[in-house]
């Protein structure tokens, strides 16, 4: 029983010690997972202000990797939730979006074609829900932690 209290108590403490920036991550992971906005930008908020504090080098490279992707996931899910029909994005409700992700996410342009939708004007609609999720996924895949 000592020896369990005692292995729980070092994985808490090793959990409470982990760098702002792993923490900070995983939160930014969780919310958009949640589907909990109001966490998400709280988490990125605490984010733009933990890497003001971080020393120059490849760990906080990566961390500003992590809150490029964060960045981009806000505003497209921010502009889901406001816009009257925020299913889709067009150049038109979000001026230079898509230009930016595929500058960005050079797979973004093939990833989303299958979803695109083109509407009676001949302008491409490209699908909020499923930009977040691949945007998500570069979150997952972005700014692992440095030794």
């Amino acid at each position: 029983m000592k020896r369990l209290v005692a292995v729980t108590a070092l994985v808490l403490i090793a959990a409470t010690t982990a760098p702002v920036d792993v923490a900070l991550r995983e939160e930014l992971h969780q919310a958009a997972s949640a589907a909990d906005l109001p966490r998400f930008e709280s988490a990125l908020d605490r984010a733009h202000a933990a890497i003001d504090t971080m020393k120059l080098g490849k760990r906080r490279d990566e961390f500003r990797r992590v809150i490029l992707a964060a960045e981009d996931i806000d505003r497209v899910w921010t502009f889901a939730m406001k816009a009257r029909d925020g299913m889709f994005y067009d150049d038109e409700r979000l001026p230079f979006f898509y230009d930016h992700l595929a500058n960005r996410y050079p797979d973004y342009p093939k990833f989303i074609a299958e979803y695109r939708v083109i509407d009676r004007s001949g302008l491409p609609q490209y699908p909020t829900r499923e930009t977040r999720d691949f945007l998500l996924r570069k979150l997952e895949n972005t700014g692992h932690a440095s030794p």
